[in-house]
């Protein structure tokens, strides 16, 4: 069977998992081969703005990178964010073949709201049922930008790294700049096509520089 069958198989779970959860729950299905036109299904992408082709997360350029997938089927629990602000409650399924490689991601995002009672039941209920998989901690933060475009996927790789510095990208030394660069790729940032000269007019630098910090691993 070719990837592309088996993930059309969980395609009615999106559905599925939409129907009984309600319009709050945006839920999609990555074909993470085609990671910069990923979505393939999508119910209620008005949560997040996203629709078919969209591209991965930011966290899901950084599963691909270091592998986060293996040994384990999922992760569930984690705190997600729209390019709006809103704040949601994020799982996600990860879909391997026989031989156990990735090849696509079901995810369902549900609004974090005070009066979204069905947030804290679906988590309990994903945590029953996923028995083996390690839950997420209020404490613990695994931020995912919800964005719908390469560029806003970029973007917000860049921000994340860069908050942590207190200086601006105009007063950062060398050492700062390429240890953000060094972050973006263990990040998987630059498995985007065009990463380059967006981080390098992020970082105020020339694209050559951005191939130079990249060798210094």
């Amino acid at each position: 069977m070719s990837y592309k069958k088996k993930l059309a198989m969980y395609i009615p779970l999106v559905d599925f998992i939409a129907d009984i959860i309600g319009s709050h729950c945006e839920v999609l299905l990555h074909d993470i081969v085609d990671a910069e036109n990923s979505v393939i299904a999508i119910r209620n992408g008005y949560i997040s703005g996203r629709y078919l082709g969209c591209p991965l997360t930011d966290l899901g350029f950084k599963l691909l990178e270091n592998k986060g997938y293996q040994g384990q089927n999922s992760l569930v629990n984690y705190r997600s964010r729209t390019d709006s602000g809103e704040k949601l409650i994020s799982s996600t399924y990860y879909i391997k073949d026989e031989e156990g490689t990735l090849i696509g991601m079901l995810c369902v995002n549900i609004l974090n709201s005070p009066e979204n009672q069905a947030s804290k039941i679906l988590g309990d209920s994903l945590t029953t049922l996923l028995q083996n998989v390690p839950v997420i901690s209020e404490q613990e933060e695994v931020t995912e930008s919800l964005t719908p475009s390469l560029d806003l996927v970029v973007e917000e790789a860049f921000k994340k790294v860069s908050s942590r510095y207190k200086v601006p990208v105009e007063r950062m030394s060398s050492e700062e700049k390429s240890a953000i660069v060094q972050e973006l790729s263990k990040n998987g940032i630059f498995k985007i096509k065009g990463a380059i000269p967006k981080v390098a007019i992020r970082l105020k630098s020339s694209e050559s520089t951005i191939y130079r910090y990249l060798s210094n691993k």
